[in-house]
């Protein structure tokens, strides 16, 4: 996936648009602590995963999703908030 768009401003007229990403909370409001932008949905999601693990020592609760800026400025979710990290000890038959 690649962080630039084409938007086309006329007949035969491309002018590149870079994508901005920003990460949301579990009920799809900009998130408090990861208010920032980012060029990438890989490197939004690499941001969150590393504040779940810092922050919560990667507790599976932590709801987190992606929205992405629109040529016109709106923010669209491209990713709904869910858990990042999923808990390997739950999957354990041992």
């Amino acid at each position: 996936m690649t962080g630039v768009a084409t938007r086309v401003l006329g007949k035969n007229h491309h002018v590149p648009a870079e994508r901005r990403y920003r990460l949301i909370d579990g009920c799809c409001e900009p998130h408090a602590q990861l208010d920032g932008e980012y060029p990438s949905l890989d490197e939004a999601i690499a941001e969150a995963i590393d504040w779940v693990l810092a922050s919560t020592g990667g507790d599976a609760t932590s709801w987190i999703g992606v929205e992405v800026c629109t040529i016109n400025g709106d923010w669209r979710t491209c990713r709904l908030p869910m858990p990042l990290l999923c808990d390997l000890q739950a999957g354990s038959t041992s």
